[in-house]
């Protein structure tokens, strides 16, 4: 009887080192994945402020290309061009 009873705490002792190594590596994982987590959220975060950055800069450059005619139009006034069959009168100082 007493070889049984020493073989069961040792069968129990190898269960309880099992059971400690196995919460060991469980905890460690999941400080492991947090760690992966926070810095994946970091990340995205970076990408959300990259996106309205960029959102404002295409805007920025959708307005630009919307005022293009208009400045277009403005440089050859100022350069005394004009559309075809238009035509420009000029006013005489003084007159």
């Amino acid at each position: 009887m007493r070889a049984a009873g020493k073989r069961k705490k040792k069968k129990s002792i190898f269960l309880r080192i099992a059971l400690v190594a196995f919460s060991v590596y469980v905890v460690v994982m999941l400080i492991q994945l947090q760690l992966e987590v926070s810095e994946k959220q970091k990340v995205y975060a970076q990408q959300i402020v990259d996106a309205e950055r960029i959102n404002k800069e295409n805007e920025g450059l959708e307005e630009q290309i919307e005022n293009y005619a208009m400045y277009l139009e403005t440089k050859a006034r100022e350069q005394n061009m004009a559309r075809p069959g238009e035509t420009i009168y000029e006013g005489i100082p003084g007159n």
